[in-house]
């Protein structure tokens, strides 16, 4: 597969750059909602490599889900993968990021076991002010049966996030380093 946008409506019809201003609008509002905010938004593909998505991690406005101990940082929240080839989205089940001195950290990559379809227990108004977001973006939230529904025979997807036989979920969410 090339990493061609796949739609050529909206921001996709200008090409990558359009593309990445767009979706750098879409976390700016997201970063507005009433009881999220944006902890961390990967635009930079992760430093190396290629990834056809843009990593967004949103957790709770008032900081209760931000814990600090011995110079570490541990945020709970809600990771979110923005599509870069095609208007679509999805939202993962929810997880933890760390930071700690001199930039170390860990958060984990997009895969197709933590998409959820519906609002995850406890993240019921997250998951509505989410979905009203992408909605006025007009981002499709896909869910894991899309997802994970096979592609043709033959099809190839450069990625380290999956092994072959290739899912949708790994044509349009994919890393390659």
């Amino acid at each position: 597969m090339n990493d061609q946008p796949a739609s050529t409506a909206g921001a996709w019809a200008g090409g990558a750059a359009s593309v990445e201003g767009f979706l750098r609008w879409v976390v700016a509002d997201l970063d507005r909602m009433p009881a999220l905010r944006v902890h961390h938004a990967e635009f930079g593909n992760y430093g190396s490599g290629y990834a056809s998505y843009v990593d967004v991690f949103v957790t709770g406005r008032d900081g209760s889900a931000r814990r600090s101990e011995n110079g570490w940082t541990e945020v709970e929240g809600l990771p979110l993968a923005l599509c870069r080839l095609a208007p679509v989205a999805t939202l993962l089940k929810p997880g933890t990021q760390s930071s700690g001195p001199n930039g170390a950290g860990g958060r984990g990559l997009p895969q197709l076991s933590l998409v959820t379809d519906d609002a995850p227990p406890g993240w019921a108004e997250e998951y509505r002010q989410i979905r009203q977001v992408l909605d006025r973006h007009d981002l499709d939230l896909l869910d894991a049966q899309l997802l994970g529904l096979p592609l043709e025979g033959g099809l190839h997807v450069e990625t380290v996030l999956g092994d072959p036989p290739y899912t949708v979920f790994d044509a349009w969410f994919h890393w390659a380093d």
